[in-house]
This record gives C-alpha cells, structure tokens and sequence, in this order.
C-alpha cells in the first residue's frame, strides 16, 4: 500500500475539490465585502445623522437667540411708550392743577377796558334748558323716569319746551370751567393711550 501522499485522486474528484476550494474562496471573499460594505455604509449613515442633529441644533439656537432679542426689543418700545405715556400724565395734571388754581381769579372778577380797576364779574344766568343741551352735547343721559332725588344730577334736567328749561340752573361760569379742565384732561389722555398704542403697533410692524 502507498501512502496518502502517493494518492492519485481521480479527475472528477479532483476538479471537485477544486470546485469546492473556489467556491469556499468566494464566500469568504463575499462575506468579507458584505462586511467592509456595511460598515460603510453604517459609519456614513452616522456621519449624516450626526451632521443633521448638528444642523438642526445651530438653528434651534439660531431661532431661539432671534426669538430672545425681537422680544428684548418688543419689551423695551414698550418700555418706553410707557414712560412716554406716564410722563405726558404727569405733565396733563400739573397743567390742570395750574388752571385749578386760576378758576378763582378769572371768574369772580373783570376789567371793564384796559388799566381800569378789577370789578365783580356779573352776575351770568345758565339756564336749565341750556344745562340741559350742553349735557346732551357731551353725551350725558338724561336721568330715568322714576330715578330718585339722590340718583338726579345735581342741576335740574328740564323736558324740552316748558317753562323749567328756562329757569335758573344755579351753574357758574367756574363751574363750566372746572368741568372743561376735567373733560379735556379725560380726552387727552384717551387720545395720549390711542397715539401710544399706535406707535408701539407701527414700531412692532
């Protein structure tokens, strides 16, 4: 008997251990592809989740740090047409408190011409009807029918074309001005908050 090495394999056999070896040889090749390529491919996937989660938190930050200084700039227009706004209150009260304080000396006395000696002012009737009128001109309501003598303003209301409307209303003309300086500082600071909410919306536009 021979040894294994003096073998001699027949063809068929040979050519199918050859088959084997080559087929053995290109599935560890495959396999070493498939692995080198998914690798890749997993590594590039990660590069690009990482570039995107990179991204999208630079313009997170991005909108966040805008967000922050359109509303540090919203706060302090507004700020500031508050202080605007405060001030002109204060400068409306201190003009009323100065016509306050004229009411007595230019209602109570006159000069009848130029350098003449200071006398009482007439005496001036305002008359219910007229009251009446003026109320109604600035929008006050006539007083409901029924209303109690504490509920009734306190000149009298007269119905339109009787003989009360032309009776004495008992209104001075210091009383008419004391009333347009509390009107008028109403109006104007109404208008004042108008013309502020304006501003701020235009500024914010």
């Amino acid at each position: 008997m021979g040894t294994l090495d003096q073998l001699v394999w027949p063809l068929p056999a040979r050519l199918a251990a050859v088959g084997l070896l080559c087929a053995l040889s290109a599935a560890a090749a495959g396999s070493v592809t498939y692995g080198f390529g998914f690798r890749y491919a997993d590594a590039l996937g990660q590069k690009t989740l990482s570039d995107l989660k990179t991204q999208n938190a630079e313009q997170a930050r991005a909108a966040e740090s805008a967000n922050r200084l359109q509303l540090l700039q919203q706060v302090a227009r507004a700020y500031e047409s508050e202080s605007l706004l405060f001030n002109l209150m204060d400068q409306y009260a201190q003009e009323k408190q100065q016509l306050q304080e004229r009411i007595s000396h230019v209602s109570t006395q006159y000069r009848p011409a130029p350098g003449a000696t200071a006398q009482p002012v007439p005496r001036c009737v305002f008359t219910a009807g007229w009251l009446r009128d003026f109320n109604t001109a600035l929008g006050v309501p006539a007083p409901e029918p029924g209303a109690t003598a504490t509920q009734l303003a306190p000149a009298p209301w007269a119905t339109p074309g009787t003989d009360a409307e032309l009776l004495e209303s008992g209104v001075t003309p210091a009383d008419i001005l004391a009333h347009a300086q509390d009107y008028g500082l109403w109006a104007r600071r109404n208008l004042a908050q108008l013309n502020g909410l304006l501003d701020l919306q235009e500024r914010q536009d």
